[in-house]
């Protein structure tokens, strides 16, 4: 085996990181130290403090592991972070699931690619010691993509990258040697508050996204019967809603995915009413195990179906 040909006390190569990203397929990649930005902490603090998280109680734990990466990866230095674009062409289906949500979890393909980002990095240095991660533990991901320069956070609350809009998953690498640092970027949304207005429960607000209200929230995450504010004004959505995303002038005339996990397929693409029923709770666990569909679970799904369809009945 080839023994690392850097050591400990070089700092990591930022382009030469960002070469091996482009070559394993990340759209993009950036780096920055891995301290959490202050202001970001703080907004967060505050939305929990106000409830804006609804019933998601799992994001009121581990504040101090947000505020400290260390705790991650001891002696963390640095956070490499990664996108990949998920967007897909726009449609008006009688049934709403969201873009991410069409093809393989995300999850599966992002840690899949930062593994293969993970080995060559160790191939090239030696003493790294890292984890992966996306969207798998207690950090501001968001913030730390806006700090490393690969987009500002938007009044969607999404990151939003210059090319590639806010169509896109974040994955990081958080490591204990320090990099050459990338410089954030100085857009942002200005007087621009389209996805403000366009939201159909109003919940986006400077104090953020507000859960209570949110689509996206009650067709997924929340196990409870769906409030009726935002039950009345939901419209075709089964699965998620990308409303504040798809009216961004961020995100008109960005490129297209160029990877087919996240095309639509099995087991979205025929999803309906009578195909749920017809399956057992063993048979939908093993059917949905690779989509994020598995998420919100067979029941709540049923329910989603049953509403947007009594909606379509009643001429809503």
């Amino acid at each position: 085996m080839t023994k690392p040909t850097k050591t400990i006390n070089i700092k990591i190569d930022a382009k030469l990181v960002r070469k091996l990203a482009f070559e394993i397929g990340f759209d993009d990649c950036k780096i920055c130290n891995a301290n959490p930005p202050i202001k970001d902490i703080s907004f967060f603090e505050n939305w929990i403090a106000i409830n804006k998280n609804a019933d998601m109680a799992y994001l009121e734990k581990n504040i101090n592991i947000r505020k400290d990466t260390s705790l991650l990866v001891p002696n963390s230095k640095t956070i490499i972070c990664v996108i990949l674009n998920y967007n897909q062409k726009l449609d008006d289906k009688e049934f709403y699931i969201s873009k991410y949500a069409r093809g393989k979890d995300y999850h599966i393909v992002m840690k899949e690619k930062l593994a293969s980002l993970e080995t060559a990095l160790k191939q090239e240095y030696s003493g790294l010691i890292s984890r992966i991660f996306t969207d798998s533990a207690p950090i501001l991901e968001r913030a730390f993509a806006s700090k490393a320069g690969l987009g500002f956070i938007g009044k969607n609350t999404c990151l939003i990258h210059p090319k590639f809009g806010s169509f896109t998953f974040i994955g990081e690498i958080i490591c204990n040697i320090e990099a050459n640092y990338d410089d954030s970027i100085t857009d942002n949304c200005g007087t621009c508050e389209l996805c403000v207005n366009a939201c159909p429960v109003g919940a986006l607000s400077s104090a953020g996204l507000d859960a209570n209200k949110c689509i996206s929230y009650h067709t997924i995450e929340n196990k409870n019967e769906i409030p009726k504010y935002t039950a009345e004004r939901i419209t075709n959505q089964v699965f998620g809603c990308d409303i504040c995303q798809d009216v961004c002038p961020y995100n008109q005339n960005i490129p297209l995915t160029k990877y087919e996990e996240f095309l639509e397929s099995e087991p979205a693409k025929s999803l309906s009413i009578n195909k749920l029923e017809a399956l057992s709770n063993s048979q939908f666990k093993k059917q949905f195990v690779s989509s994020p569909l598995l998420r919100a679970g067979k029941r709540k799904l049923i329910a989603n179906y049953k509403l947007v369809g009594e909606k379509g009945k009643s001429g809503e």
